[in-house]
């Protein structure tokens, strides 16, 4: 067996996963996800295709049934307001940023985003990895990792 990864980069402004609106349509109700979610998920799905093709893989990949290991890195641009005693503080890695949006809001849009581009679904993650960080820009880095069997697709 071997071990196999990719990682990549999301830039710019971080958005969790928001709530699925209902309306309702000819006496049916319909469920959707609002247009800034569909958006993300759009440019998360760009980024980890991007790392997906620079690494050889051309379509979801299928793990050996220990699933897929993924870590997220949310790095948040420190405040304004804060003196350089403290963004120094952040980058010790002695504060961390509590504001929106949450980490697992974040995960969820993150992991839904990959299916069908790094994983057939996010039901085959196994272990989860996130935190928040302080750094000068709003990004974030996301790295998933498998085992791949010997007659896993290339």
């Amino acid at each position: 067996m071997k071990t196999n990864s990719i990682m990549f980069r999301v830039p710019g402004a971080i958005r969790g996963q928001g709530r699925s609106r209902t309306t309702l349509k000819a006496g049916h109700a319909t469920i959707y996800e609002s247009a800034e979610d569909r958006s993300y998920k759009g440019l998360i799905q760009h980024y980890a295709m991007e790392a997906m093709k620079k690494n050889g893989y051309s379509s979801p990949v299928e793990p050996d049934p220990s699933g897929f290991s993924v870590c997220v890195t949310i790095y948040m641009k420190f405040p304004a307001s804060f003196s350089r005693k403290r963004k120094e503080r952040g980058y010790r890695l002695f504060l961390r940023p509590y504001r929106k949006p949450d980490v697992d809001n974040v995960a969820k849009i993150f992991l839904d985003a990959m299916n069908s581009v790094v994983y057939p679904d996010d039901r085959m993650v196994t272990q989860l990895h996130i935190a928040k960080v302080f750094s000068d820009i709003d990004s974030v880095y996301v790295t998933v990792a498998w085992e791949e069997t010997e007659n896993a697709q290339v």
